[in-house]
């Protein structure tokens, strides 16, 4: 077995002109930062798998990559995860939070049905533009497996104003909500005019809800030929708009009427050809991989006399370039110089130049999990990895349901119904960490990581190397060999001092974040 704790890093060239690279040694000589070294290879390999797939790597899997001696091992692991069914089930958990998130109480079957479009369409060959299009316009009578989740979600029972001020931020990466009301206070470009001319594109847009269909419920989207926005007025009562008429118009871009285009594919036309969409799906992917934008918050893009970072620029220029192929983008990233970074800063600059590495994405940032994150990767550390991919998605859906449930009887409201963010706060920790899936993965029983490891090894130390390998991704260090071996040693009985060290690893912050 190889030593992941002390594994080389790999040696990068200078970066050519016109790559991401490139650009982000432009951003960092403007900032005037040095960044950190090179991440060592059994961090880049779990920061990538549970980035790309969702779930930490195997012992096995850190070890080869560790032992890979080719110099272009590194875009081989990235092209084997995006190839894998894996990359499209995670990255369905991220856009399914990215269209649904904010919503409440959703309809049964809703989120499990846009999870399964989104992650056959993932798993194929559809770019952001198409997906984008089949989301804004589908129409008619669907089932719940589709792309009409989003529209019967944010529009239902008439709430255009929402469906409005959700497209505008998910697919544009603005944010006028404040706008419906009164014109935004702090970007003049955008009205209350221009917020409901926007929305007159969803006037004649009727989803429907109903029980029904095989996952319990049953979508129609239909457009009217009736139906027509009006602006709101002060005397208005809650609900109602009685002011003047307004027309489809893509902020200020006056919609000229076509028997052959709905409102709703006029409006994914405009949406697709602004040179805002690239830039929204770009920040998304790069606020995903490092928990800030390279503009953040990453839908706000319409901030007044804003200038786009010359990063962001170039990340949308290649995505365009590439016809809106997520795959590319994500692989663009993965491999740049910005995504390699330690997390950790030895050096003597460290506490002058921490907090401005960081805004450059000079150093890469420690973040949580998600929730599905840290469920797949509690399975795989616990000794799950024998299931297929398709029995440990099912597992995954009903533990996270279950945490779901437990906080909103527990807490009462809905916050972590469309939060996929692990935040740490104490119900999730104590339903995801202390409940069963823990205690029983850390236990020597039959079928468990813990288990093999008891049986696989005799020493204390080979056993210790083995647990951290098999849970944070190296072999144990020195200090932890001294304090954790002693502690075992203590024990007349080592399997019980095991399953508290593997129960306090689980538990541990290096175990729960990206880094």
């Amino acid at each position: 077995m190889g030593t992941p704790d002390r594994a080389a890093t790999v040696a990068r060239p200078h970066a050519a002109p016109g790559t991401l690279d490139a650009a982000l040694e432009d951003h960092w000589r403007t900032a005037a930062v040095t960044p950190t070294p090179a991440a060592d290879d059994a961090v880049f390999v779990r920061r990538l798998t549970l980035d790309l797939a969702g779930r930490i790597p195997t012992a096995e899997e850190v070890t080869s990559y560790v032992e890979d001696p080719r110099p272009d091992k590194r875009e081989r692991r990235v092209d084997a995860l995006l190839a894998d069914e894996e990359f499209a089930a995670h990255w369905a958990d991220v856009y399914t939070e990215l269209l649904l998130g904010g919503a409440t109480q959703l309809p049964g079957g809703i989120e499990q049905g846009t999870h399964a479009w989104l992650e056959q369409a993932l798993a194929g060959d559809a770019d952001w533009a198409d997906m984008t299009t089949e989301l804004l316009t589908v129409s008619g009578r669907v089932e719940p497996e589709s792309p009409a989740g989003f529209i019967a979600v944010h529009g239902r029972k008439g709430r255009v104003e929402a469906l409005t001020g959700t497209t505008a931020r998910v697919f544009l990466g603005v944010s006028i909500e404040c706008a419906q009301c009164h014109d935004h206070p702090l970007d003049d470009r955008y009205t209350q005019r221009d917020f409901y001319e926007l929305a007159a594109y969803f006037a004649q847009t009727r989803p429907r809800v109903r029980k029904g269909g095989d996952m319990g419920r049953e979508i129609t989207i239909v457009d009217r030929r009736r139906g027509q926005m009006r602006m709101p007025t002060a005397d208005d009562a809650p609900g109602t708009r009685t002011g003047p008429l307004v027309l489809p118009a893509f902020f200020g871009q006056t919609q000229a009427d076509d028997p052959d285009q709905t409102r709703r594919e006029a409006l994914a036309s405009s949406i697709v050809d602004s040179p805002l969409f690239a830039k929204a799906a770009v920040g998304r992917v790069w606020t995903q991989l490092f928990g800030r934008g390279v503009v953040d918050p990453w839908h706000d893009l319409g901030a007044p006399d804003q200038a786009h970072p010359a990063l962001l620029d170039h990340l949308a220029d290649d995505f365009r370039d590439h016809d809106h192929d997520l795959r590319h983008l994500v692989r663009t990233i993965v491999l740049s110089r910005a995504y390699d970074r330690a997390s950790a800063d030895p050096s003597a600059e460290a506490t002058t130049q921490t907090a401005a590495r960081r805004q450059a994405f000079a150093r890469f940032p420690v973040r949580p999990m998600t929730v599905h994150q840290l469920v797949r990767s509690l399975l795989v550390a616990t000794g799950r990895r024998d299931d297929t991919i398709a029995q440990r998605e099912r597992t995954v859906d009903k533990i996270v349901r279950q945490a779901r449930k437990a906080h909103l009887v527990e807490h009462g409201d809905d916050e972590m119904l469309s939060a996929d963010t692990f935040t740490g706060s104490v119900p999730q920790a104590m339903f995801l960490l202390g409940g069963p899936l823990t205690v029983r993965g850390a236990s020597a029983g039959p079928r468990g990581t813990l288990r093999d490891i008891m049986d696989d090894h005799t020493s204390t130390a080979a056993r210790l190397d083995a647990l951290m390998l098999a849970t944070v991704g190296r072999t144990a260090t020195p200090e932890e060999q001294s304090r954790l071996g002693g502690y075992v040693d203590e024990h007349s009985r080592p399997q019980p001092a095991f399953e508290d060290v593997m129960h306090a690893v689980l538990l541990s912050s290096e175990f729960l974040s990206i880094h």
